[in-house]
């Protein structure tokens, strides 16, 4: 049985405020981190962190990706499916508050550059019983499921963030 989860990942920028900016309000901050994200990156980690093999598929930007590559590699987590764009990697701005208050901004960048092709070849590699987890930060999801579904594989589907197509799906 493969885990194959084909989703998201992300660089996100956490800047600690004292308050979530307004409208045409500018505030200054002395703490920036950098964190690997995206939903699927996260939750291929945590697969290959609880002992399951899982290949990762989906985008990253040709300039800023081989840090999210370097990440999941070094968790067990096979990247021979994620394809390298000439765009930026998907992003998120987070703004935190003391009390963990926060506030997300989210930038697609490469993980909505997910084309026909990577579809195809991507789900041709599920067998009947693979596990295909897709999170609804990429493009292509219906596509996605009817393949996967259609080659006997279990879907499970993080519907965040929830958008109206989603009930389309034949979940």
């Amino acid at each position: 049985m493969k885990i194959l989860n084909f989703g998201s990942c992300n660089i996100d920028y956490v800047y600690s405020l004292e308050h979530i900016v307004n409208v045409g309000e500018t505030e200054t901050t002395n703490k920036l981190e950098v964190f690997p994200g995206g939903k699927g990156l996260n939750q291929s980690i945590a697969i290959a962190r609880a002992g399951a093999d899982v290949y990762h598929a989906g985008c990253v930007g040709m300039n800023d990706g081989g840090y999210l590559l370097n990440i999941l590699e070094k968790n067990g987590v096979n990247t021979s499916l994620i394809r390298k764009k000439e765009m930026p990697t998907g992003n998120a701005f987070i703004q935190v508050t003391p009390e963990g208050n926060k506030s997300i901004i989210v930038c697609g960048g490469a993980n909505l550059s997910v084309t026909d092709d990577q579809i195809d070849y991507t789900v041709a590699q599920l067998r009947k019983g693979d596990i295909l987890l897709l999170q609804n930060e990429i493009n292509g999801i219906e596509k996605i499921v009817e393949k996967a579904l259609a080659a006997g594989a279990k879907v499970a589907l993080n519907p965040a963030p929830f958008t109206k197509d989603l009930r389309n799906l034949p979940l």
